[in-house]
């Protein structure tokens, strides 16, 4: 009797095919899980907002040099027809502050006056609700003497 198999030497082109197929499909499903651009947008906008708090500053502090109020512990500086109080002639921690300087959209973003330490606190509201436990969060500390700058950080460990 003769033996009619055929002996089989590896897969055929069409084998392999289906199989990259399924595991690209794996991958793609697998690497969405993994990739969280959501988490990557909050922290890089809280940079951004960072960067833009510290030129506020900056700018505020020029403004107050040239009016002579930036050896003042508190003054009032008229910023393009807004009064914007002042520490050191850099803007304070209040919403009378820094917070006029800075352009941040309601909604999605929370913000408030810390009572113990003069500084005004920015944080994502999806992520928390309340800053005082946050771990994302964008805080402007206002100066506390004339050779003190403002101490602005950014804390995103917990995004």
């Amino acid at each position: 009797m003769k033996n009619n198999i055929r002996s089989s030497n590896g897969f055929t082109l069409i084998e392999l095919v289906v199989v990259i197929i399924i595991l690209a499909i794996l991958a793609v499903v697998a690497a969405s899980k993994f990739v969280n651009f959501r988490t990557d947008a909050i922290v890089s906008t809280m940079e951004g907002m960072e960067t833009a708090m510290q030129s506020a500053a900056t700018l505020t502090y020029s403004k107050a040099a040239i009016a002579g109020d930036e050896r003042l512990e508190t003054a009032v500086l008229n910023i393009d027809g807004v009064d914007i109080k002042l520490a050191y002639g850099y803007p304070d921690g209040t919403a009378a502050g820094i917070d006029l300087l800075m352009n941040v959209p309601n909604g999605d973003w929370q913000k408030r006056e810390s009572v113990y330490d003069g500084a005004w606190i920015y944080w994502h509201g999806v992520i928390t609700e309340d800053a005082g436990k946050a771990q994302c969060y964008l805080r402007y500390r206002q100066a506390t003497s004339a050779t003190a700058r403002p101490i602005i950080n950014v804390q995103t460990s917990g995004c």
